[in-house]
């Protein structure tokens, strides 16, 4: 039973139907921040378009929780990939698509029902940003403190990393993972590896190091526009939800990039 997150972007695309149609054994998982995305935008032309393709196969959807409860889950307690998940989702969907596609739809009523979806994901956008600004602002550092001018040259050429360089990428990851567990006061302590990385804040924290390394592949461009960086924040999210999952849809060729390396790291790591 293959299930793949699926892109914001993808939402409406002939490839989701597709996948969707080919099996009734495949599943679309879909996460908070796609849901961010289709609210954000206040119309609803925006929304009829959302579910205009996974409308149709309300059965075949897996609804993630918010990414705030994800990041509280306790990853000492078994069957992490099933506790992501709300249930009994397929009747909500299924009942939203009827509504938009009702010929006496209320467009009054419905902008009622939707305005808080609205305003919650619009009350997200600030954080986003000041996150992606905080992360742009400390790439360069980075760079400079983790890798010798002769490592930088091995990842531009796409080189193969030597083992100090692998234990400089887990090790910046670790201390990441570290600091976001304290702000976020996670009690987990003594976790050993393989529970470390069935965490949400590890694996987001590796995604950074990953991405980090697509920057200098890149040649280490400065960022300029904070709105492209907050969207590439959002893009590791998915990456991440993907990891627990069997794939990851995208056309976003940074966030394929990112999400092969994160799934390879994670598997090097529970050897």
């Amino acid at each position: 039973m293959p299930s793949l997150v699926i892109d914001s972007s993808m939402l409406q695309s002939q490839e989701l139907r597709s996948y969707l149609q080919a099996s009734p054994d495949n599943f679309a998982v879909l996460a908070d921040y796609a849901w961010i995305e289709i609210y954000k935008q206040r119309t609803l032309e925006a929304i009829k378009h959302g579910l205009s393709v996974v409308g149709d196969f309300p059965d075949q959807l897996i609804l993630l929780r918010a990414n705030g409860e994800i990041i509280q889950l306790d990853p000492k307690e078994p069957d992490l990939r099933e506790r992501m998940q709300f249930k009994g989702t397929a009747d909500r969907i299924r009942e939203m698509a009827a509504i938009f596609r009702s010929a006496t739809v209320d467009d009054a009523v419905i902008l009622r029902q939707l305005h808080g979806h609205w305003n919650f994901a619009n009350s997200l956008l600030p954080v986003l940003i000041e996150g992606a600004v905080e992360i742009a602002a400390s790439l360069p550092e980075m760079e400079e403190q983790m890798f010798t001018k002769a490592e930088v040259r091995i990842i531009r050429t796409s080189s193969r990393y030597s083992a100090a360089m692998m234990e400089t990428i887990y090790g910046a990851a670790v201390q990441i993972w570290e600091t976001l567990a304290q702000a976020y006061r996670l009690p987990w302590q003594n976790l050993g590896d393989g529970r470390v990385a069935q965490t949400y804040l590890f694996r987001y924290a590796l995604g950074l190091v990953i991405h980090l390394l697509f920057r200098i592949r890149s040649g280490s461009q400065p960022v300029k526009r904070m709105d492209r960086m907050s969207n590439d924040m959002i893009d590791l999210s998915f990456c991440v939800y993907a990891s627990y999952f069997d794939g990851f849809m995208t056309a976003d060729e940074k966030a394929r990039w990112i999400h092969a390396n994160l799934v390879a790291a994670l598997e090097a790591v529970s050897r």
